[in-house]
């Protein structure tokens, strides 16, 4: 009697780790980003930046799955930053995060080509969702 074919599980696709680009001036909360971001994530690139024209120039790098930009950011802020990466890579889901949590901020940063506005306060409990959703 012959032996049966062994039978093996469909594999599902691997997709390739996402790339996100975290645009954050103060180099602490920087890391603690990253620290968070690269524990909850895995696996995850991750490129790092502390302002617009810095920003910018890694996006021009490599293609970015998703930009979070800090709203305070020296010389063009935030908002300025996240619509000129809109503008040059729409297809980099951006996330805007300030310590202010303002309706004019959360709607001129959606004006901007955000796909989301956090507060910071809320980062560990409102981002991972939201990162979620536009990592798939």
């Amino acid at each position: 009697m012959p032996a049966s074919q062994p039978q093996f599980l469909p594999v599902p696709p691997t997709r390739a780790p996402a790339t996100v680009l975290v645009v954050e001036e103060h180099v602490e909360l920087r890391a603690a980003l990253r620290d968070w971001l690269l524990t909850s994530f895995p696996p995850l690139r991750l490129r790092e930046a502390c302002s617009m024209e810095e920003a910018l120039r890694l996006a021009g790098q490599a293609k970015l799955d998703l930009a979070l930009i800090n709203v305070e950011l020296p010389g063009p802020n935030g908002i300025e930053t996240a619509r000129e990466l809109h503008r040059r890579h729409p297809a980099c889901a951006v996330v805007v995060m300030s310590l202010h949590d303002s309706e004019a901020l959360c709607q001129a940063s959606l004006a901007a080509g955000a796909a989301a506005f956090v507060p910071k306060r809320e980062l560990t409990t409102s981002l991972l969702p939201i990162l979620d959703r536009l990592l798939k």
